[in-house]
């Protein structure tokens, strides 16, 4: 008994030997779960405990991918000279990243020392997948990257400065302060939002630098945008401040579908009275500033080039919110019409004058020694609709309207005359003569009487001498 019990104490530690050796195995093959073994930061498959030493280990060029949480560099030495690196968050909300200090320095404010300094003389710097935390007041922003690009991530706040070459922000929504901007176009000679958000109240981007006025051109790339606006009127989308530009000039670009949306009517975005849009307009115009819409000059040497580029450029345009005074018809050679127009915009003033093209069309009932309906003449301009006949449908006794010749065309290309068709009613047809006499006998007249009683007088000898015939050979 004791020999069987050591034999199955044996073979029940043995079995517990080798499921343990299995396990050991498996878990062996499983990469960790991302966090386990206390690393936040990752290059490849390399983790780092801390944000600082996995970018002071990256070569120019890395990627280096953040868990969830709260990451900043502000401070912390990290060594970023002269390297690109892209980093990856795990979702807007989920992994966040602090630009500057947590708490702005009271003693600094109104200068650049509250920046970050965190990539000052890196090279491209890319963030994807995260949430950029900025604060309330002035100059905030990565100092001296040489060029940024922000891409599929939040940024709250309000920030100025970024790539010094270029900034890049790619499907990215901006949560502006309250009453104020989302960002400066201060640091940045080309600045590029392709289709973004922008949640503001009021404000939403300053086109103004003091910082490198007049050293050179500043382009603003702006294409498929949308502006949520809650607050009350106050300036328009990207509003420009040209007056320190010296032999230089900003460059705006608009294109693509662009759209604002407004929580209420008393709330929509600013629009400016010079450039008649909310697109864009100025703080201060001196001439240096050239706007395109869709590749198209709108803006120009300090004043509109056109009124009616683009429905969704200008308001006026747009509403079609124009006074309209007009001049009277003139008959040409040519038998055509012209007149002159003066258009002014309601909400700019915006004044031009135009030469307007036009036909005559006429409806005419096309009866002889008789009038069913005056005749309907109007002037419409050329490629307009023809316009219908004014009434109801013409009536004329003994007759059907059967439409108008030629047949009505849907827009008017030249003068033309329509003609009421008529058709004889069938009854009318019958017991009428195109006299107005009747053809049928009349009650008292006889002489048509004489001729049938002679006819039925004829008929009875007839009859009489046929059967007188028969009569005889049977």
């Amino acid at each position: 008994m004791k020999r069987k019990l050591t034999k199955l104490l044996t073979i029940v530690i043995s079995s517990m030997l080798i499921a343990s050796t299995l396990f050991t195995v498996a878990f062996a093959d499983s990469p960790a779960p991302a966090g386990t073994s206390g690393d936040v930061a990752w290059i490849g498959t390399t983790g780092y405990p801390t944000l600082e030493k996995a970018v002071t280990a990256a070569e120019s060029g890395d990627t280096i991918t953040l868990g969830e949480g709260k990451y900043t560099l502000y401070k912390k030495g990290a060594a970023t000279n002269g390297k690109n690196l892209t980093f990856v968050g795990k979702g807007v909300g989920k992994t966040e990243w602090g630009i500057g200090a947590t708490q702005p320095d009271p003693d600094k404010f109104g200068t650049e020392y509250n920046g970050d300094y965190s990539f000052d003389g890196a090279g491209t710097i890319t963030f994807k997948n995260m949430t950029l935390q900025s604060g309330k007041v002035d100059y905030l922003g990565f100092i001296r990257a040489d060029k940024t690009v922000v891409e599929d991530c939040a940024v709250n706040g309000k920030t100025f400065y970024w790539g010094y070459t270029s900034a890049e922000f790619r499907n990215t929504t901006f949560n502006c302060p309250a009453g104020d901007y989302a960002l400066w176009t201060y640091s940045s000679p080309i600045m590029t939002f392709d289709s973004c958000t922008f949640y503001s109240s009021g404000k939403t981007i300053n086109v103004y630098t003091d910082y490198s006025a007049g050293q050179h051109n500043i382009t603003v790339n702006f294409k498929d945008c949308t502006v949520n606006n809650s607050g009350l009127k106050n300036k328009p989308v990207l509003k420009i401040d040209d007056k320190n530009m010296g032999d230089y000039k900003y460059i705006i670009n608009i294109s693509g579908d662009n759209k604002i949306n407004n929580t209420s009517a008393d709330k929509d975005i600013f629009r400016d009275s010079v450039t008649c849009s909310r697109w864009f307009g100025f703080g201060n115009n001196t001439g240096k500033s050239e706007v395109t819409v869709d590749g198209n000059t709108a803006f120009k040497d300090g004043k509109m080039c056109s009124h009616e580029l683009n429905s969704n450029y200008t308001d006026g345009y747009k509403d079609n919110a124009y006074t309209v005074t007009s001049g009277d018809w003139v008959r040409g050679d040519d038998g055509t019409y012209t007149r002159d127009i003066e258009k002014v915009c309601k909400y700019c003033g915006y004044k031009a004058t135009d030469a307007q093209k036009g036909y005559s069309v006429t409806y005419t009932d096309g009866v002889e020694n008789e009038e069913i309906f005056e005749d309907q003449t109007e002037i419409v301009l050329k490629d307009e609709t023809t316009p219908a006949f004014n009434g109801e449908t013409p009536s004329r006794d003994g007759y059907s309207f059967k439409g108008w010749d030629p047949k009505v065309e849907k827009t008017v290309t030249k003068n033309v005359t329509y003609t009421a068709v008529w058709e004889k009613n069938a009854a009318a047809a019958s017991t009428s003569d195109n006299t107005g006499n009747t053809n049928g006998p009349k009650t008292g007249d006889t002489s048509n009487s004489i001729l049938w009683l002679a006819l039925l007088l004829m008929s009875g000898i007839t009859a009489t001498g046929i059967v007188t015939v028969r009569r005889k050979y049977l």
